[in-house]
């Protein structure tokens, strides 16, 4: 794989570790200000939005209509939002609320998270044994009942920093940008045509100007030489310092993305703790896709990661105690001197073999590990192809899984990777269109170079399988594109690697599709941020989880997209908006923070990291180098710095 190339994988791995991220600070706040709220029902004068004014008493409350067999308070926040606990007040003058529960939506349903039966408390306080994340949750009380509720104040944290200052007027990738490739900046405060310099820190020596248009400054065609520090001068206002030089995000992430994998490891990381919701890596589930960012990564610049150190040892399972045993050891260990990125691919598809994980994501996995041999076979025993090939030939029509592979987060309705696939995910990720394409293109290259007399039903597949997306997938719909969260970049891959690999045999119209999805992409990008929205309809983010992930996904959807397009404009607009994503993720956002809280201390330049670390979590990641702890949220777009949540 051509170096490239190794812009559009930087972020597979990174992936991972961004969606199970967000930031809970110290403070106690009520969320409910921030919010929306609305009702079943309501009677004049005591509408929804009385219960989250923060004015206590009969007069400012909401009260429904009793005349249906259920009544419900729902608060809509502008962002999902880690709740930890809630007070509901009654007047006094009203009927205290016996029995009701606190629900959320997970997956596009309501699920009860709380209830409280027998109640007889004008003010009633819920605590959530973890926080919750959300951005609606309600109160839903059965029967016909008269309710009425003064306040309904939900509880989050402030996101606090004793060394926080005021947001900078110029805001750059705090560590660096790659020589040769677009470089852009942020000043939404600043005024239209205002002049800018570059100037070099050490000597203050002006090195290129330019003039800020529509909030954004534009110095893609600086590139020193050197490697000293820069910052961007307007007026009175300056950017925090940066560098310039060849692959620096990358020279900058490498290690740092290894060692997070090592980290994440389950039961051999930097916690043995056996955790919920997680396989080879803790909180990784079914549907986070290292394997295959991983032998993506590592064939994009091989020679790299081969000279890294080499800290990971072999670990026998042997060496746990008896609730341990089967959990990884089926392969036979890889060379001690094979790269630390080696022995992870190894510990990913040992766990899936180990444990008979039959997911379909998870079997889908394993067929890059089979097409990568080529480049893996020098570190590792030809017994791990061997067993990893006669389990996927055995497993990949398989329809039913052992309920030991799989969650609660699985929407599969069958996995045989062969059927075709027309079940749509949610905002969590778990099954974006397409996920099928490439595994079936490798599985039929690798069993047709083995000489299997029916590998051709894998291409016929995957062509079914593109052909569907092609005519069905509706590129305006954000739960088809960024809805699918950390997930979406599967989806525009899929087509790249059909059309690139096989453009003789492509399904007609898949230039085309891609084509539309670009200008989809396009037309939600124009703002200060370079930053691609959610939908048309003002939301900037998904809605109920995290955006971080899909912020640092979305490059690889968009270097894939430009491997098809031959708009030479559309091109050069889509590698504007990749590279604003990166940048988006160091610095240049609203808050004008690193989404890492350990940033400053992990990655080579960072000012500003994220304003605090997430702790505890199913994946205890705490301990692990290079998290990702949140992201800005939709009320901080498109300039919002100033709202604490």
């Amino acid at each position: 794989m051509k170096k490239s190339k190794i812009k559009a994988l930087l972020l597979l791995c990174l992936v991972y570790g961004c969606y199970i991220q967000l930031t809970l600070g110290q403070q106690k706040n009520n969320l409910s200000m921030t919010g929306t709220a609305t009702a079943s029902s309501s009677q004049p004068g005591f509408e929804p939005s009385k219960a989250i004014d923060g004015k206590p008493g009969l007069e400012s409350s909401w009260k429904n209509t009793p005349d249906n067999k259920e009544s419900w308070l729902m608060l809509k926040l502008p962002g999902a939002t880690e709740i930890s606990e809630l007070s509901i007040q009654i007047p006094e003058e009203a009927t205290v609320i016996s029995d009701f529960k606190i629900q959320t939506i997970l997956n596009g349903s309501w699920r009860n998270v709380k209830e409280v039966v027998s109640s007889t408390s004008h003010q009633v306080e819920v605590t959530f044994d973890q926080p919750i994340l959300t951005d609606r949750i309600r109160l839903w009380i059965p029967g016909d009942s008269p309710v009425t509720i003064s306040e309904f104040a939900v509880y989050g944290q402030h996101y606090v920093d004793s060394t926080a200052t005021a947001v900078k007027k110029i805001l750059v990738n705090q560590s660096g940008y790659n020589l040769g490739r677009p470089k852009r900046f942020s000043a939404p405060n600043l005024a239209d045509k205002s002049p800018f310099e570059i100037i070099q820190t050490k000597d203050r020596k002006v090195l290129h100007t330019g003039i800020i248009e529509k909030g954004k400054g534009d110095f893609s065609e600086f590139n020193p030489t050197s490697s000293e520090e820069f910052i961007i001068i307007s007026g009175q206002e300056e950017s925090f310092p940066f560098r310039i030089g060849p692959y620096w995000l990358e020279r900058v992430t490498y290690r740092n993305m290894v060692d997070f994998m090592i980290g994440a490891r389950h039961y051999v990381g930097t916690t043995d703790l056996i955790r919920p919701l997680s396989f080879e890596w803790r909180d990784g589930d079914f549907f986070n896709w290292a394997l295959q960012g991983m032998v993506a990564l590592y064939l994009s610049n091989p020679e790299a990661f081969e000279r890294m150190e080499k800290t990971v040892t072999y670990v026998p399972n042997s060496s746990f105690p008896n609730e341990y045993n089967g959990l990884w050891g089926a392969l036979q260990p890889y060379k001690e001197d094979a790269p630390d990125i080696i022995k992870l691919i190894h510990w990913d598809a040992d766990v899936k073999i180990s444990q008979g994980l039959e997911h379909e994501m998870q079997k889908a996995e394993l067929a890059h590990f089979l097409y990568a041999w080529p480049y893996l076979e020098k570190w590792l025993p030809q017994q791990n192809f061997d067993i990893v090939y006669q389990y996927l030939i055995e497993k990949w029509e398989k329809a039913t899984v052992k309920p030991s592979s799989t969650s609660q987060y699985d929407l599969s309705p069958e996995h045989n990777l062969l059927a075709l696939k027309t079940q749509l995910g949610t905002t969590k990720g778990e099954m974006p269109p397409g996920y099928s394409v490439i595994p079936n293109l490798m599985m039929y290259e690798v069993t047709k170079k083995r000489g299997e007399k029916d590998a051709e039903k894998y291409f016929e597949a995957a062509y079914r399988q593109m052909e569907w997306m092609i005519q069905n997938l509706d590129w305006k719909d954000p739960i088809v594109t960024k809805g699918q969260r950390m997930s979406e970049h599967m989806t525009m891959r899929a087509f790249a690697y059909f059309q690139n690999k096989f453009p003789d045999r492509a399904p007609q119209g898949l230039k085309e599709k891609v084509t539309e999805w670009a200008k989809v992409v396009v037309s939600r990008s124009d703002n200060y941020w370079d930053f691609r929205k959610y939908s048309d309809d003002g939301d900037w983010v998904p809605p109920s989880w995290n955006e971080t992930g899909n912020v640092l996904g979305f490059p690889a959807a968009l270097f894939a997209a430009m491997s098809i397009i031959e708009d030479k404009s559309l091109l050069e607009r889509l590698e504007v908006l990749a590279w604003s994503h990166f940048d988006n993720a160091f610095g240049r956002n609203p808050v004008g923070r690193h989404f890492s809280h350990k940033g400053p201390e992990e990655i080579e330049g960072v000012d500003l990291g994220w304003y605090s670390a997430h702790l505890g979590g199913y994946g205890l990641l705490e301990e692990v180098r290079f998290v990702f702890d949140g992201s800005p949220k939709s009320f901080h777009y498109p300039n919002n710095p100033e709202v604490e949540i």
